[in-house]
């Protein structure tokens, strides 16, 4: 019960109160839902394509009908060959194509398959994705007219028949479902619950600076005067810092997930497991920092040295595999690397069980830290200048 007192006081200081309800609860779960708004949900984006039809048959326009109805594309129709240049050039639009003034004709002779002209900065996605789609288009063009060629039929009922033949093939009467099966993983995720870790050990860097202050005032002095056994007060401070980046996390998680929407790809509870394994090892790094600052005044700058670097080291700002070989191998000695790894790896459908290794490195980097760090419960010790 004692234990239980002295986390409801760390409670009670840190968030029962308008100023601490905003650090440690609201400002965090704003931060990140803003950050999903403008970088992490997925959007389907439209690539913008300006073309030209010089086509003086009608397959030029069962062309660009075609491709219109297509949800990758935006089209947009260029007044001459020099403003669809331009508008390349410019960056107005992905890329672009000119349909040749003899694409009917040469098809419907049975002539070779018409190359369409393509203009593109360089090569993207957006850009080969409409070569493909527009061979597949002419390809299926030729397909259809070889075989009525070959049913000996005149000029103009092959045109004609061609012509109803593509028509009722625009149509789509069959079309398929896309099952999303869900096994590719977010590429802005790791922002995301980079951002998230790094409120994290913000949040516990400032109620082991409760501690400290406690230790400044002389309070965790009296403390220890009292008839409680130390085991309890480390115990009552343990658990108030834990009580609290527990709050905030469950906050985070529920407005992110079903306040923004964003869609993590994992289930709930592992998430949550994941993050409360970070939570231990984050309490270790503040303490072990806190037993070596003398001064709370320092304990900021302090903490900005080692919070900022650790989280750029462990990708919670981009990928580990950009950076050089040597420094992914000292990434394995931060917390934020093995909480990202799993999180993303259950994320592309690995279960909890599978991430035994990444809890235990977070649950060893805790409890050796904080183990380290129990020096600043000692009451005899004071600030300088105390």
């Amino acid at each position: 019960m004692n234990s239980l007192a002295i986390a409801l006081n760390m409670l009670r200081r840190s968030l029962f109160q308008r100023k601490g309800l905003l650090m440690y609860l609201v400002i965090p779960a704003a931060a990140v839902s803003l950050i999903i708004t403008v970088l992490g949900k997925q959007s389907e984006n439209r690539a913008d394509i300006a073309y030209l039809n010089l086509d003086q048959g009608t397959l030029g326009a069962q062309v660009v009908q075609e491709l219109n109805a297509f949800p990758d594309y935006r089209l947009t129709l260029a007044a001459s060959e020099a403003e669809l240049k331009n508008d390349v050039i410019k960056q107005k639009v992905s890329g672009a194509f000119i349909i040749p003034a003899d694409l009917s004709e040469k098809l419907l002779t049975g002539g070779a398959l018409p190359q369409l002209d393509m203009y593109q900065l360089n090569s993207n996605e957006s850009t080969v994705t409409l070569q493909i789609s527009l061979d597949g288009i002419l390809s299926r063009y030729q397909d259809t007219i070889t075989l009525f060629s070959k049913q000996g039929l005149t000029d103009t009922v092959l045109r004609d028949t061609t012509l109803q033949t593509i028509t009722q093939i625009q149509k789509h009467q069959i079309s398929p479902e896309i099952t999303d099966l869900h096994i590719y993983t977010n590429p802005n995720m790791h922002i995301v619950i980079g951002l998230m870790l790094i409120f994290m050990m913000s949040l516990i860097n400032n109620t082991v600076s409760l501690v400290m202050e406690d230790r400044k005032l002389r309070t965790l002095a009296r403390t220890y005067t009292a008839p409680v056994r130390a085991f309890e007060i480390v115990t009552g401070n343990f658990l108030g810092s834990f009580a609290v980046g527990t709050l905030q996390v469950l906050v985070i998680l529920l407005i992110t997930r079903y306040v923004a929407g964003y869609e993590y790809g994992l289930p709930f509870v592992s998430q949550f497991v994941i993050l409360e394994f970070f939570l231990l090892a984050s309490m270790g790094i503040a303490s072990t920092v806190a037993s070596m600052v003398k001064n709370a005044t320092n304990m900021n700058v302090i903490n900005s040295l080692v919070v900022t670097p650790t989280c750029m080291l462990g990708g919670c700002f981009w990928p580990i595999s950009l950076m050089p070989e040597w420094m992914q191998k000292l990434a394995n000695f931060v917390p934020q690397k093995w909480a990202l790894d799993a999180i993303e790896r259950m994320s592309a459908g690995q279960p909890l069980s599978h991430m035994w290794m990444n809890m235990g490195v977070l649950a060893l980097f805790g409890l050796i830290l904080m183990s380290i760090g129990s020096v600043i419960l000692k009451p005899t010790e004071t600030e300088a200048g105390y």
